[in-house]
């Protein structure tokens, strides 16, 4: 998390000068893999982090002298459970770090391995494989976020190629959106056309996030017609409930009106990446004067991206601006584009279509100051360094969409939306089919909530939003019926851990 301290007094924000702050922040697009002279592994992202971090000082140093910033970053930190999870084995150590960005959204380049190994075989199928087995086993699962991509034009080849894989992709890889080239793969001319109308069709269907390269604002034209076209489908009422499509780096064209027409449909999102220079404030400019007459917030419809490797620190840009005196928005705003829009975006906890459906449990206990939180939290760190288990992601809790509150300064705690204590840890079994989420919950007067239950069926999680009426009724239900009230730290450990067994 990046630290910030206010420069001066902002009375109409009711910020104090010397208030600090916390910012969460998500890398929206982010490649992995080898695709000729580009190289990148989880590890060099991090090395990509601490970069941009020790770039981000250097010009922050400038700007502060020329009285440009209005929040000057100070430091960064990991969560707690995400630093005490990196130290919990000798050999993540020396991952420990680059903790500037949270968590990452990582898909494959258009790499070494993208290209089928037979006639019969799609596209992207070793490179799925090789984001997913980065993405859901920690340490990695604790920070990066694994997007497949697929090859419309595999369609030409055989039916349904590239919808089998991305199906493939998403329910046993467990993979958690799409990533989709049309430059790269060439269909550039056939967006609209029914090979790519399927697996947008799909992917709203698996209520996946799909992020499209757009190199011109004739793409991002052609994009939105195809969601019109789904929305207009009677047969594809399912599909365009679960769409959200992302227009990576804004269609290069951040102050056009044909833009920010495209983001008032409530889908349809932008993301920052290869911005720099001029095109940043005129991208935030235009969009306070083109979407703030819409119902939500303009700083709802943007995300933070750095196309690394392609591009390394012009994202430095992004983040200082806003920082800086000429943006005019809310560190409320500044949190939802870092960090927020990306990951309600990719809300639905982690899980794949290998668990068995079975009744949850619920254990409630008093937790005075986390202390059993933190105990119970260290056993089951020390319970995926060894052999039976993955941790297959940790995903934070949100609040509901709408209600993004402005971050509290560190003095009263530095809550920036995202409830660093209540969250879904994933797990999966190495040697049989359990895939079970962990549901951690901090309630009013300590109380401490650790809910147990199958990633699949009828009572299973839909939502990382923190919020009764975007979970599932049922699941609610049968929570109630299965709560057990323990007294002790040790009931706890021994109730949780016994589920592991």
């Amino acid at each position: 998390m990046l630290i910030v301290r206010a420069i001066e007094d902002q009375p109409s924000r009711g910020i104090m000068k010397g208030d600090e702050f916390r910012l969460y922040i998500v890398d929206a697009h982010h490649h992995m893999g080898k695709e000729k002279s580009h190289r990148n592994t989880p590890a060099g992202a991090y090395e990509f982090y601490a970069q941009l971090w020790f770039e981000m000082q250097k010009l922050a140093k400038n700007l502060r002298e020329d009285d440009e910033l209005l929040f000057e970053p100070i430091g960064i930190e990991p969560s707690d459970l995400a630093n005490r999870c990196f130290i919990s084995h000798k050999s993540w150590e020396r991952l420990n770090h680059g903790w500037l960005i949270d968590r990452t959204i990582v898909f494959p380049y258009t790499d070494d391995y993208s290209k089928p190994e037979t006639s019969k075989d799609p596209s992207f199928k070793v490179s799925n494989d090789k984001i997913a087995g980065w993405t859901t086993r920690a340490p990695h699962s604790i920070r990066l976020i694994g997007f497949a991509r697929v090859d419309p034009m595999d369609g030409m080849r055989q039916k349904d190629l590239a919808v089998k894989e991305l199906e493939r992709s998403v329910q046993v890889l467990g993979l958690r959106g799409l990533k989709l080239h049309p430059l790269a793969q060439l269909f550039l001319d056939s967006i609209e056309g029914e090979l790519t109308r399927s697996i947008v069709k799909r992917a709203g269907e698996l209520s996946i996030p799909i992020i499209f390269d757009t190199r011109n604002i004739s793409t991002v034209m052609r994009i939105k017609s195809l969601v019109e076209s789904i929305r207009n489908d009677p047969e594809c009422g399912t599909a365009i409930k679960g769409l959200r499509v992302i227009l990576a780096h804004c269609g290069m064209s951040p102050g056009d009106p044909r833009l920010f027409d495209a983001l008032r449909d409530p889908v349809i999102y932008a993301e920052t990446s290869t911005l720099h220079d001029l095109d940043v404030p005129v991208l935030f400019e235009s969009a306070i004067d083109r979407l703030g007459r819409i119902n939500n917030p303009w700083s709802e419809k943007i995300l933070f991206g750095t196309d690394f490797s392609f591009l390394s620190v012009q994202a430095v840009e992004i983040i200082l601006y806003l920082l800086s005196r000429k943006f005019t928005g809310t560190l409320a705003d500044v949190q939802r584009i870092l960090g927020g829009n990306a990951l309600m975006l990719a809300q639905k906890p982690f899980a794949t279509e290998i668990g068995k459906s079975t009744s949850p449990i619920v254990y409630d206990c008093l937790d005075q100051e986390r202390t059993n939180q933190v105990q119970l939290e260290n056993s089951l760190l020390t319970l995926i360094t060894q052999e039976n288990w993955d941790l297959c992601s940790l995903d934070l809790m949100l609040p509901p969409a709408g209600t993004w509150p402005e971050p509290l300064t560190l003095l009263k705690g530095g809550f920036n939306g995202i409830y660093l204590d209540s969250y879904v840890m994933t797990f999966n079994a190495k040697n049989d089919d359990r895939e079970l989420h962990l549901w951690m919950r901090r309630g009013p007067n300590d109380l401490l909530s650790c809910s147990l239950l199958s990633t699949s069926g009828m009572i299973r999680l839909e939502s990382i939003q923190n919020a009764s009426q975007r979970t599932n009724s049922v699941l609610m239900r049968s929570l109630r019926d299965h709560t057990v009230i323990l007294r002790t730290c040790k009931d706890l450990h021994e109730k949780v851990l016994s589920n592991f067994q």
